[in-house]
């Protein structure tokens, strides 16, 4: 009996093999469990990254959107280049009533506009359709004029009362945004034709401020207050605009009179992450194409 019992008694513990086996086959499963959590940790991070580059050329793209797709065809840009780009923007709109006076400049009044964006400035000039320029076939073009002159608001009314547009001949009541007095002068024959103020617009891509060492979509309004604007960044180095002509190619740039030939702008906003995913040798990228054409175009 007494035998029996030690015999008993020294199979209660685990012999050293035992031991090394389990303290192996532990490791074993911690060493796999690290392993897929490290993976999945980093298959989100490279999801967050990436999120986070797409959601840079999304910005990007609303941004220019308000400003590029109000651009008259015929003179709405003014330069184009891989890198930048600047249009004439149209920012309110309305009808011309006609003259204040002789010499002193025309009146228009204004259909309703958003208040932020006129308060934002940078007034260049208006543009209105030419009717010297229509006939049996109409085509819509607009003359442009430029003053550094700022519009002057002539009636404070919730509608235009005083002449000329409201007058005995001049019933322009429907449009309740009151009316600016604008120089120079319009031609009496485009009296009651469309019109519009409009400001220069550049968009182009520089170096960033807000993330040092990648390049940003930067916005600015010539003669505003704000100067240059870094609207959205990271992007990478082949982010760059391509221009639409009306014959029917695609070019990287255009000068002089192929910029009257630009019915719109290939974005190619090639956003990426601002920081690089552990393991990795370059940021996420988020490549991203798309287009915008003018409302504006000529109606053959």
């Amino acid at each position: 009996m007494i035998t029996m019992h030690r015999t008993q008694r020294r199979r209660l513990g685990m012999t050293l093999v035992e031991v090394m086996v389990a303290i192996t086959i532990l490791g074993l499963v911690t060493a796999a469990l690290t392993t897929l959590v490290r993976s999945q940790l980093r298959f989100a991070d490279r999801q967050i990254t990436s999120k986070d580059a797409r959601e840079v050329s999304r910005s990007a793209i609303n941004a220019l959107a308000t400003d590029v797709r109000m651009v008259d065809a015929d003179s709405g840009v003014i330069a184009a280049t891989r890198d930048s780009f600047t249009v004439v923007a149209p920012y309110a709109e309305g009808v011309v009533c006609g003259s204040a006076a002789v010499g002193l400049g025309s009146v228009l009044a204004l259909l309703p506009y958003d208040s932020l964006t006129y308060a934002e400035g940078g007034y260049a000039g208006y543009a209105y359709v030419d009717t010297t320029t229509t006939g049996t076939l109409y085509r819509q073009v607009y003359q442009y004029k430029f003053s550094a002159v700022s519009p002057v608001a002539i009636d404070s009314a919730t509608a235009a009362t005083t002449p000329p547009c409201k007058t005995a001949t001049d019933r322009v009541t429907v449009f309740h945004y009151g009316a600016v007095l604008v120089l120079p002068g319009i031609p009496a024959q485009s009296r009651y034709q469309a019109a519009m103020l409009v400001r220069r617009v550049t968009y182009s891509f520089k170096p960033s401020v807000s993330i040092v060492g990648s390049r940003g979509l930067f916005r600015r309004v010539l003669n505003g207050p704000h100067g240059d604007e870094e609207l959205v960044a990271p992007f990478d180095t082949s982010a760059k605009f391509m221009y639409y002509l009306n014959t029917g190619v695609k070019s990287a740039s255009a000068t002089g009179a192929t910029l009257n030939l630009i019915r719109g702008v290939e974005l190619q906003l090639n956003g990426i992450s601002d920081r690089i995913v552990s393991g990795a040798t370059k940021p996420q990228t988020a490549p991203t194409t798309t287009a915008i054409f003018f409302k504006n175009r000529p109606l053959n």
